[in-house]
């Protein structure tokens, strides 16, 4: 079903997501909300993801039902974590995340979507205060901002490749933890990886909640 059922319910989880971020110390690199999920890529700097988004969901969820005159779940179960290796993968997830509303027929291009951060990392928008855009741009090298902005949305526009259709697909997979094999055994190995919970150096977590 719908969890955003009009541009107050998208902009009070924009308010909460803020909220969260700053209470658990967490770092968003990129946030997509969709009408019936959501997708976030995050480098949490303690082991308390869990806790993070456990409050970002029940506190929507509360303040939807109180809105609309419900009751019971809004969302269905528990949020779906991966961790992310940065080299050869973290381009491609924030690419996913920005391309979400246009390969739902929802717009034409990622720029039209007004509940992503596409919008801030691109510069068509004001950044909300939350979002580590600069962290994103900084994996397209060095240059000044504007540059760094056109080589971003040079990045997330063109047709998709036959491998990048893959990593999209192990996106929306149930793998929990996605890079080459050496990236997995020391992010399996870390006793502090249980529940995709740990920040790993070379990783960002993305959680998507349908």
């Amino acid at each position: 079903m719908q969890i955003f059922l009009d541009d107050t319910d998208y902009q009070k989880f924009l308010y909460i997501l803020a909220d969260v971020l700053d209470a658990w110390d967490v770092d968003c690199w990129d946030a997509c909300l969709m009408p019936n999920h959501y997708h976030l890529a995050l480098m949490n700097r303690q082991p308390t993801l869990p806790q993070a988004l456990q409050q970002l969901n029940g506190e929507y969820a509360s303040w939807w039902n109180v809105r609309h005159g419900r009751v019971g779940h809004v969302f269905q179960g528990r949020y779906k974590d991966q961790i992310v290796q940065r080299e050869g993968y973290l381009l491609s997830l924030v690419r996913y995340i920005a391309l979400n509303p246009v390969r739902a027929r929802l717009v034409e291009t990622p720029g039209d979507w007004r509940w992503s951060t596409y919008r801030y990392t691109a510069g068509l928008a004001p950044n909300p205060g939350f979002v580590r855009s600069e962290l994103v741009l900084a994996q397209f090298g060095e240059a000044a901002p504007g540059v760094l902005r056109e080589r971003y949305i040079r990045h997330v526009m063109p047709d998709l490749s036959p491998d990048e259709e893959e990593q999209f697909k192990r996106f929306r997979s149930r793998q929990r933890v996605l890079g080459d094999r050496p990236f997995k055994r020391n992010i399996l190995r870390s006793p502090s990886a249980v529940g995709i919970s740990a920040t790993a150096v070379d990783a960002a977590v993305a959680a998507g909640c349908a």
